[in-house]
């Protein structure tokens, strides 16, 4: 009896051990710090800051350090043009000499003087004129092709802006979502309702749900930062511009009249002309003069004619032939690349858009079954992980639509950037 009476009294002990020690256990896990999940700099950006798409575009264009270059380099073609064709400066020719009088038998000085003059012939001014035109055409489809790679670039950064936002949104509500499911926890933990490893979970769901949301928040904001970057001003959206599905195209056509293919096209053009320019070149001026020769009282004229008897001109051109032909087969190749590479993007965006619409079916399902779970929970009649791991494939069932449409807006941008433009819906 006296044993059995100190084996209740022990008891009794251990007892009020434990209910002290769980005291200061449901006191700390109760002592939660919540982030205010609203509190994103992203989203304390200036609405009003809006702009079109056309004054968006303006704006990268403007603060293009390439275009800038490019739109110099059209001025400087422009004026080495009119110097290739602009006269040699004149000269003046002073030829003294010393002759001797045989009457007088002394020498006496003579010198002859003469303004010397370098026309361009009108055969090769003519076709110099046409090759820097060339020049010039090819240089402003070049600046051309830069704009609408420079467009294709800043339209893919800001629609992946726009899907980082959604996303952000998305993990907002998952930070809320673990949010409230950890006060439901909270009180059941303190009704004695679920254990002290079960509250731990949502506890560790809350702070997982925060740390992925504050991630989120910063690359928007880096996204909003480097478009404004490439933009030279602060924004907030472009109004007129979202994400959008490629409509029909005829490949064809557009291989045919890629800005590549112009560019090409040009370049053998302005081989063509400059072989013509060397060929010409072999009489390009004609110096001719008029002069005075002092002591012997005499008006004087002088002719210089070039001889065209060396086969120089005729390797150069031959070189600037050989170029011509290698550019005309670069050009076949190359409309060839565009329409293969072309094929295989839309293919590729046709079957990213299925993908898109299976992901969103999918979060459909998980939308119904989340609802059903989430009530359950409420209601007390749900288990921890099965509701956790409901939530958690609805959110990432969103996720999922939205890196779909990642995954659309790359592919969209490959494809123009093989045909060198935009495809606006």
């Amino acid at each position: 009896m006296r044993k059995l009476l100190i084996q209740i009294v022990f008891m009794q002990i251990f007892i009020l051990q434990i209910m002290a020690n769980e005291i200061p256990i449901k006191e700390n896990l109760m002592q939660n710090t919540y982030i205010n999940l609203d509190d994103n700099s992203s989203q304390n950006q200036n609405l009003s800051k809006n702009l079109t798409y056309s004054e968006f575009l303006e704006l990268v264009f403007e603060n293009s350090q390439d275009l800038v270059m490019q739109n110099a380099l059209s001025k400087s073609i422009e004026a080495e043009g009119k110097a290739m064709n602009a006269w040699d400066s004149p000269y003046v020719e002073v030829n003294p000499s010393f002759a001797k009088n045989p009457s007088l038998n002394r020498y006496e000085s003579q010198a002859q003087v003469l303004l010397m003059l370098t026309p361009k012939m009108p055969w090769v001014s003519g076709i110099i004129k046409d090759s820097y035109a060339t020049k010039a055409l090819k240089n402003v489809k070049i600046t051309q092709l830069q704009k609408n790679i420079i467009a294709i670039g800043a339209k893919r950064g800001y629609l992946s802006y726009l899907i980082y936002k959604e996303q952000l949104e998305i993990y907002k509500e998952k930070a809320q979502l673990a949010k409230n499911a950890l006060e439901i926890a909270e009180k059941r933990f303190l009704a004695e309702r679920i254990s002290k490893a079960e509250l731990l979970r949502f506890r560790s769901d809350y702070a997982s749900a925060v740390a992925v949301l504050k991630t989120q928040s910063l690359l928007v904001d880096s996204s909003l930062g480097n478009l404004q970057i490439l933009a030279g001003r602060e924004f907030s959206k472009v109004a007129d511009l979202d994400f959008y599905y490629l409509g029909e195209i005829d490949l064809n056509l557009e291989a045919e009249n890629s800005i590549y293919s112009e560019v090409l096209r040009l370049e053998a053009l302005d081989y063509e002309k400059s072989a013509k320019v060397v060929s010409r070149s072999r009489m390009d001026a004609l110096q001719m003069g008029a002069g005075y020769t002092f002591g012997a009282n005499s008006i004087d004229l002088k002719f210089i004619i070039p001889l065209p008897f060396s086969s120089k001109t005729s390797h150069q051109q031959v070189a600037i032939l050989e170029i011509q032909s290698g550019s005309l087969r670069q050009n076949e190749l190359k409309e060839r690349q565009i329409r293969q590479s072309a094929s295989i993007y839309k293919a590729q965006l046709s079957e990213q858009k299925e993908l898109i619409a299976i992901a969103k079916q999918n979060e459909e399902v998980q939308k119904d079954l989340f609802e059903i779970m989430q009530k359950g929970f409420e209601a007390g009649a749900v288990g921890v992980f099965e509701y956790l791991n409901t939530k958690n494939n609805y959110l990432e069932a969103r996720i999922k639509t939205t890196q779909e449409k990642l995954n659309y807006i790359n592919l969209l941008s490959m494809l123009e950037e093989s045909l060198g433009r935009e495809i606006l819906k």
